[in-house]
């Protein structure tokens, strides 16, 4: 399972970044749900977003407020139906300018070589104050 597990992936990176709405419709299940925690009101695309156009939705808010400058893989780790990337990095913050670096947690569920469930775990205050809603102390 963890070869088709590893090449959903490549498919669905592949198709993210470039903007491949068929492509990515051919790796995220119809019933994806999407998990992004974050305290209420620190980012606009946290929670919990339902099926296709929900997920489609999330890019979009994502979108709406990032531009991805580089992402660059750490490490990926495979078990069953399961699969955690680590990713390293860096955002502009479309309304500032602002320039934010990370490392992210993404972790995946399949099922029938497509994506179920996709829960992203970030550094929420990098991103809020790169935001502007977090202060720097």
């Amino acid at each position: 399972m963890s070869d088709a597990v590893r090449e959903t992936l490549d498919r669905y990176y592949a198709a993210l970044k470039a903007g491949d709405r068929a492509g990515l419709r051919g790796v995220v299940a119809d019933d994806i749900e999407v998990h992004y925690p974050a305290p209420e009101g620190l980012l606009p695309w946290a929670g919990d977003w339902h099926g296709f156009d929900g997920f489609e939705a999330f890019l979009e808010t994502l979108g709406d407020h990032l531009v991805i400058d580089r992402v660059e893989p750490i490490s990926v780790h495979v078990t069953g139906n399961t699969a955690i990337t680590v990713l390293r990095g860096e955002w502009t913050v479309k309304a500032s300018a602002r320039k934010v670096r990370t490392e992210t947690v993404n972790m995946f569920t399949m099922r029938d070589e497509k994506i179920i469930r996709y829960q992203v775990f970030s550094d929420t205050a990098a991103l809020g104050l790169g935001l502007g809603r977090l202060a720097a102390a």
